[in-house]
């Protein structure tokens, strides 16, 4: 029998005014996108944006990607 894949937690939700944000922060998914695209890695995202986690970040950029 094979095992069910792993699942993970996306962490982005929508806020009052119908923009995604990552987590409980309140950085923009398409800052972290943008920032990714133009060569960023998810270490130089957490470090323009403390607030966020290296994992949070990884999390959202594979889920976009996917």
């Amino acid at each position: 029998m094979i095992p069910d894949a792993p699942t993970m937690t996306v962490p982005l939700r929508t806020d009052e005014h119908g923009a995604i944000r990552i987590g409980k922060t309140r950085v923009l998914l398409e800052l972290v996108i943008h920032a990714y695209y133009m060569g960023e890695t998810p270490e130089g995202i957490v470090d323009s944006y403390p607030s966020l986690t290296t994992a949070d970040v990884y999390a959202v950029i594979g889920y976009y990607r996917n």
